[in-house]
């Protein structure tokens, strides 16, 4: 599991953004659920009230709340997208085969990677993937090749290192984002049918809301699985910039 560290610039956009995200939503429920009292409310609205106090609340407990989104397993959106492209997308309905590893493979999708460098890349890029990546598929899988992959590259080469945090801060960004409106929607839906259960009310704005982030959790369900793919693919072509470095540490291996 890769654990978000604290004193640099990265997990500004991945982390904060779904952690403050679900704690304004734990605020709106806060105030609105039926059996808060009056009291409780009046508090809220204080705090809300004020531009220093929510600053710090949002500075501190929202970056608290993304780490702890983080700990949330990336691969449940990416396995939902995969088990939607195999009913719903023309081609991967046909069924599992190369031409649909793709929506059948699991991270890092070493096996479909191979496919892409036989149908689209340079015959060297093929040359590499058979001598580097090919023989550490372990059906598909190999997150810790992958990751040492990553940490090769980012050690060498800084413009490399920018492209890769730029794919994987999308990809976790995306996932936690997953995970805040999952929570939220149920959050918000349980809001609105206890007050009307026991209020009688039908709040129009909170139904609005709903329907976003469900369209919102449908869209990240119906393409995650792509973006994820192109973050491998970044790291593949990153690799293959680097293969010497690749082909250093297979020899030092066999000496």
């Amino acid at each position: 599991m890769n654990i978000p560290t604290i004193g640099g610039a990265r997990g500004i956009f991945e982390i904060f953004v779904p952690g403050v995200f679900l704690l304004v939503n734990l605020g709106i429920v806060s105030y609105l659920f039926p059996f808060v009292d009056d009291q409780t409310r009046e508090f809220i609205a204080t705090c809300a009230a004020d531009p220093v106090l929510v600053l710090i609340i949002a500075i501190s407990f929202g970056y608290l709340t993304g780490v702890l989104l983080r700990l949330f397993r990336i691969d449940l959106p990416d396995m939902l997208s995969s088990g939607w492209l195999k009913r719903c997308h023309r081609r991967a309905r046909k069924g599992k085969s190369k031409s649909t590893l793709w929506a059948y493979e699991e991270f890092p999708y070493i096996l479909w990677i191979g496919e892409v460098c036989r149908l689209y890349l340079p015959a060297e890029a093929l040359d590499f993937y058979n001598e580097t990546w090919a023989p550490r598929a372990r059906d598909g899988e190999n997150k810790e090749f992958f990751d040492f992959c990553k940490v090769l590259i980012t050690s060498e080469d800084r413009e490399s290192a920018n492209e890769i945090y730029a794919a994987e801060a999308l990809t976790r960004y995306i996932s936690g984002m997953f995970h805040a409106l999952n929570f939220s929607f149920l959050l918000i839906l349980a809001t609105v049918i206890l007050r009307y259960v026991f209020l009688g009310q039908v709040m129009i704005g909170l139904v609005i809301i709903l329907c976003a982030y469900l369209l919102a959790i449908v869209e990240i369900v119906t393409h995650f699985r792509f973006i994820r793919l192109r973050e491998v693919q970044t790291v593949f072509s990153a690799s293959f910039k680097h293969r010497a470095s690749f082909e250093e540490v297979d020899r030092r291996a066999d000496a």
